[in-house]
């Protein structure tokens, strides 16, 4: 897969476009994501590298959302994009069909 692979999805009305930025930002996700030293990972923390760090346009902070469902969606895109796992607009499907699986591989 190509790094630096931008996707865009509209959600709610609004058009995101997030960046793969290569399988190394999988990784740094989790790792500066985990609480005190556990093994346990923040969800918020994860919701904030993924926003700042995969979100391209438009950018948003986790409080500039004032719908959950919509959050909730952005990040689950966001997450797929993180993690390679989006499919592009030539593919096949769409990225609404991976559900939020991205959570369960963090």
């Amino acid at each position: 897969m190509k790094k630096f692979t931008q996707v865009t999805k509209k959600i709610n009305g609004t058009e995101y476009t997030a960046q793969f930025n290569g399988f190394g930002s999988r990784y740094d996700a989790v790792d500066r994501t985990y609480i005190d030293g556990t093994q346990t990972t923040s969800m918020r923390k994860i919701a904030e590298y993924l926003l700042e760090n995969v979100l391209v346009t438009p950018k948003k902070t986790l409080d500039d959302f004032e719908d959950a469902k919509e959050l909730d969606e952005v990040i689950a895109f966001l997450g797929e994009v993180n993690n390679g796992t989006f499919q592009e607009e030539s593919d096949e499907g769409s990225t609404d069909t991976k559900s939020k699986r991205w959570l369960a591989t963090l």
